[in-house]
């Protein structure tokens, strides 16, 4: 019966597909749990490392008939696990979650663009002012502090304090 619901081999019928779809579906849905919130919802390099990676093994288990149904869920169970580990280490290690997770990057101070580091970062003119726009609810770069790259690709920035 489990031959005739999910198949095997490479000819797969819409049921059969249909099927495995729903399978995967639970299944990483129990491992996105299992990943935490974190994962998806940060969108840093390392959270979206769990998305590219998971997307790509559970397809395998729809479309593919190798490798085993059995290998490709150790593998994205080991992709979880590896990310609540890189997580948790990044906890009590700051030198371990800026080599995994980044660090801020400082792109604006005193009223002038820090060019190395906008360069450095591939953030132009246009995207400082727009993210100053954003983040900052200011209208230009003379009405902030500071503005960093964050670690998660958006811009941050510190207003000055009317006097």
């Amino acid at each position: 019966m489990l031959e005739e619901l999910f198949g095997s081999g490479a000819d797969l019928n819409a049921l059969q597909l249909a099927c495995r779809a729903f399978c995967i579906f639970i299944i990483a849905l129990i491992l996105i749990r299992i990943a935490g919130i974190r994962a998806f919802g940060m969108k840093s390099a390392f959270d979206n490392i769990i998305i590219l990676l998971l997307g790509a093994i559970l397809s395998r288990a729809v479309y593919s008939s190798s490798p085993s149904f059995l290998a490709i869920l150790s593998a994205a169970l080991v992709i979880v696990t590896m990310h609540r580990l890189f997580g948790f280490l990044s906890l009590y290690s700051d030198t371990f979650g800026k080599f995994i997770k980044g660090d801020k990057i400082l792109l604006f101070k005193n009223g002038k663009e820090i060019k190395k580091n906008m360069h450095k970062s591939l953030i132009s003119s246009k995207d400082l002012a727009e993210g100053i726009r954003i983040s900052g609810h200011a209208g230009t770069p003379h009405d902030i502090e500071e503005a960093y790259l964050e670690r998660n690709g958006h811009i941050s920035v510190i207003t000055k304090i009317k006097k």
